[in-house]
């Protein structure tokens, strides 16, 4: 009697630990890490500025001057303008749309 208690006692252990070791080893995550490609920025006159930006600029940014604007190798642009003593950079597409 004493041999079938300590036998179902430990047949119930285990019967109640396998599904913890099958979830336990089941058990996957999944990081996906990505880089980024360092865009270079060149300087260029604002002649050479698309239209599109030219025409934001002007609609949006009314009592800005234009200090500096840079060309991206993945054909977006940099603007640095300001207004009294306040400086900023604005980044837009080659359409002319405001990124940041």
């Amino acid at each position: 009697m004493k041999k079938l208690m300590i036998l179902s006692a430990a047949a119930m252990a285990i019967f109640f630990a396998m599904p913890q070791i099958a979830e336990a080893s089941t058990t996957q995550n999944d990081i996906t890490l990505t880089q980024e490609k360092a865009v270079k920025y060149t300087e260029i006159t604002a002649a050479t500025l698309p239209e599109a930006i030219t025409a934001t600029l002007t609609k949006d940014f009314v009592g800005y001057s234009v200090d500096k604007i840079f060309q991206g190798d993945n054909d977006t642009y940099k603007v640095a303008v300001r207004k009294a003593a306040v400086k900023t950079t604005l980044l837009f597409t080659s359409k002319g749309e405001l990124i940041k």
